[in-house]
């Protein structure tokens, strides 16, 4: 058996004060194992939501870039069919026949004259009705809808002598 301490050792507690003072001697700097596995866990789980949403942001953001270069390349177009009626108003007899003709064909490389790629929705001849309708005819107005490959942008002109 140990013998105990003279009472000038003793704390009151019945325990030896060099006990006590170890026992607040031993002090936690950092952290616990649990305390570390539950950050990291909840760094994970914010870092996977982080990265879903930006990529999210990331993807959806091409969708309208894409989307204004086809209607580019689609007014281009209109606007290569523009200067080919400007030029033919000028040198031909026949304008809107000869123009007709040339959008019918204008999407084939191959062919002149080449106004880029595009798909022809309408490109007949209409008159104007009293009522603001129209109906196809033999001569008048020549009706251009062209579309792009894809079919998502429309572009509308009308032509006349």
């Amino acid at each position: 058996m140990i013998p105990s301490p003279p009472s000038s050792f003793n704390d009151g507690g019945g325990l030896p004060i060099g006990f006590v003072f170890m026992k607040h001697a031993v002090s936690q700097d950092g952290f616990t194992l649990v305390e570390l596995i539950v950050t990291i866990m909840v760094a994970a789980i914010l870092g996977v939501m982080f990265v879903q949403v930006m990529e999210t942001s990331l993807t959806g953001s091409v969708g309208p870039l894409i989307r204004t270069q086809h209607m580019f390349e689609i007014n281009g177009v209109m606007e290569n069919i523009t200067r080919d009626y400007n030029k033919l108003m000028k040198a031909s007899a026949t304008p809107l026949s000869d123009l007709q003709n040339h959008i019918g064909a204008g999407n084939e490389e191959v062919n002149t004259p080449y106004f880029g790629p595009y798909t022809v929705v309408h490109n007949n001849y209409i008159n104007f009705q009293i009522d603001g309708s129209e109906e196809d005819s033999v001569d008048g107005t020549l009706k251009v809808i062209i579309a792009d490959i894809n079919g998502e942008h429309r572009l509308t002109a009308l032509f006349a002598k």
